[in-house]
C-alpha cells in the first residue's frame, strides 16, 4: 500500500473498528459492515490432531514446492497434520452442503456462488474479528473483500480473482485479416469465417454442461454486459433486474447461434461439455476462441496437453486477450471471479482451520505459488497489492482491464438460479426452444424465485 493511499482514506481495519457488531452500513472509501469472528471449538466431529482442507490447488505436481511450504509451515505452527482432498467445484459444493455438519472438511476453497449458500445454511464461520488483526488486511483489493461479505459480516478471505475474457488465436485472426469482435454480430461473422477457412479447428467453444459452474459464470458475464446485478436488494427482499429481452439476447448470440442454428460456429458434437473440453481444446489448437480467465496461461503440462512445447508456444506467441463481445445494448462487463477460502462452522478445531485459511490466502503464500508456477494465471490479477502480476506478455495484459470491469455476484442462494439457467440454456443449445421462448421462461422462473433467494 502506498503512503498516499494510506492517508487518503480510513483503513479497512479502521472502518471495521468504527462499526457496531452486526451493522450493515457502508462507509465511503471503506469496505462495508462490521465483522464478527467465531470462537474455537464446535459441535462437529473434527480431529484435534488432523485437519482436512478441500481444494484442488495441490493436485498438480507443479505445485509441489508451494504445497510443501504450506503443509510444513502449517503443521509446524499448529501441531496438526493436514490432509488435502480435491473435488470439482460442482462436487465440492454438493458434498459440503450435505456433509459439512460432520466437521469434514475443516476449511474449504470455493467459488463465489458457494459463499452465500453456505452462509444461509449456517455452514461457514464469520472470520472478521480474526481477519482484521492481520497486518496485511488492508492490502486486499476492495472489490474482492466486498465479495467476501454477507449481511455485513466477513466469511472468507480471497485467494484469487479474475474476470472472464475472450481468449483468441492471434495468428489465426491475422492470417485472415480479422479483428477481435466487439459485438455479437461481429463475433458470429468472425466465427463463420474461421470455420470456412481453417481446417481441423472450430471457431468457438463455451461451456454448456448441466451443473457446470463455468457455464453459469460465462452466462453471467454476458448478463453483466447489460445490468450490474441479476438480483438487487429491495427492502428485506430481492428483485430480479434484467428483463426477458436481455436473457433472449444472450441466449441468441452466445448459445442458439453458436450451437443450434443451421450454421453453428461450435462443434455440434461437443454440446453439453464443460471446461474439461473447453480449456484443453484451446490449448491443443482445436478452438480459435473461448471465454476464459488468466489461469489458462499456466496450463502447459499434464495428461490433457498433447504437446507441452507446442502449447507453450501457442500461449506465448499465438494467443491474445480481448473483452468479451456483447449483444446489442451491452457494454463492457464480466463476471468477477473471486475464490473465497472459508472455515467450516462445524470444525472441531476452528483455531487451526483459521490458521489454514490465513496461511493459504496470505501474500506470502501467493508469492510461494508464484515461485512454484512463475506464469500462474491465478496471479495475473492478484487479489492483494503485495503480490505482483505474473503477466509479462503484452498480448495478455488486457486481462487487467477486463478484471476492472468485473462485477461480483449478489449475496443470494444461487443454487435454484443456476438450476433454472442450466435447464433453459440446454433447451436452447439442443434446439428444444428458441432463444426468445427460453428467455421468457427463464425470466418467469427467476422472477418466481425472488422470495426464495
Amino acid at each position: 500500500m502506498t503512503e498516499s493511499r494510506k492517508t487518503s482514506r480510513p483503513s479497512r481495519r479502521d472502518c471495521v473498528r468504527g462499526l457496531s457488531v452486526g451493522a450493515a452500513a457502508t462507509l465511503a472509501g471503506c469496505i462495508g459492515g462490521s465483522f464478527s469472528g467465531g470462537s474455537s471449538g464446535s459441535n462437529g466431529s473434527g480431529n484435534d490432531k488432523e485437519l482436512i482442507f478441500w481444494t484442488d490447488y495441490f493436485s498438480d505436481e507443479n505445485d509441489d514446492p508451494w504445497e510443501k511450504w504450506y503443509k510444513e509451515s502449517f503443521e509446524e505452527e499448529t501441531g496438526t497434520n493436514l490432509k488435502v482432498a480435491a473435488f470439482s467445484y460442482e462436487d465440492r459444493r454438493q458434498k459440503f452442503l450435505t456433509g459439512a455438519r460432520s466437521g469434514n472438511p475443516d476449511y474449504i476453497e470455493g467459488v463465489l456462488s458457494h459463499l452465500s449458500e453456505f452462509v444461509k445454511a449456517d455452514l461457514v464461520e464469520p472470520i472478521g474479528d480474526r481477519a482484521k488483526e492481520l497486518d496485511y488486511f488492508d492490502g486486499y483489493v476492495d472489490g474482492a473483500m466486498r465479495a467476501m461479505e454477507y449481511d455485513g459480516k466477513l466469511y472468507g478471505l480471497p485467494f484469487t480473482g479474475n474476470g472472464r475474457a475472450l481468449i483468441y488465436r492471434k495468428d489465426v485472426f491475422e492470417r485472415h485479416g480479422l479483428e477481435p469482435p466487439q459485438t455479437a454480430e461481429e463475433f458470429l461473422e468472425v466465427g463463420r469465417t474461421i470455420n470456412e477457412k481453417e481446417d481441423g479447428m472450430w471457431a468457438f467453444h463455451n461451456c454448456t454442461k448441466k451443473g457446470s459452474v463455468r457455464a453459469f459464470q460465462e452466462w453471467m458475464s454476458h448478463v453483466y454486459q447489460h445490468e450490474d446485478n441479476l438480483y438487487e436488494r429491495e427492502g428485506d427482499g430481492w428483485t430480479l433486474v434484467p428483463d426477458a429481452e436481455v436473457f433472449a439476447k444472450v441466449f441468441d448470440a452466445f448459445y442458439y447461434r453458436v450451437w443450434a442454428a443451421d450454421d453453428p460456429i461450435a462443434n455440434p458434437e461437443q454440446k453439453g461439455t464443460g471446461w474439461q473440453v473447453n480449456d484443453p481444446g484451446f490449448l491443443n489448437g482445436q478452438f480459435a476462441m473461448i471465454e476464459c480467465g488468466p489461469w489458462l496461461r499456466g496450463w502447459t503440462t499434464g495428461e490433457e496437453i498433447q504437446d507441452a512445447e507446442r502449447t507453450k508456444a501457442l500461449l506465448d506467441e499465438k494467443s491474445a486477450v480481448a473483452h468479451l463481445p456483447r449483444a446489442k445494448g451491452g457494454s463492457k462487463g464480466t463476471y468477477l471471479e473471486v475464490k473465497p477460502v472459508m472455515v467450516n462452522a462445524n470444525s472441531g478445531n476452528k483455531d487451526a482451520a483459521w490458521e489454514g485459511v490465513r496461511r493459504f490466502t496470505s501474500p506470502e503464500s501467493l508469492r510461494k505459488q508464484k515461485e512454484a508456477i512463475p506464469d500462474s494465471g491465478d496471479l495475473a490479477t492478484p487479489v492483494h497489492e503485495d503480490v505482483e502480476s505474473t503477466i509479462d506478455n503484452e498480448n495478455w495484459k488486457p486481462l487487467v482491464d477486463v478484471f476492472e470491469t468485473g462485477k461480483p455476484l449478489a449475496k443470494i442462494s444461487w443454487g435454484p438460479v443456476q438450476e433454472a439457467f442450466w435447464t433453459e440454456m440446454q433447451n436452447v443449445v439442443y434446439g428444444k426452444k428458441g432463444p426468445d421462448a427460453a428467455g421468457k421462461d427463464l425470466h418467469s422462473q427467476l422472477k418466481s424465485l425472488e422470495s426464495e433467494v
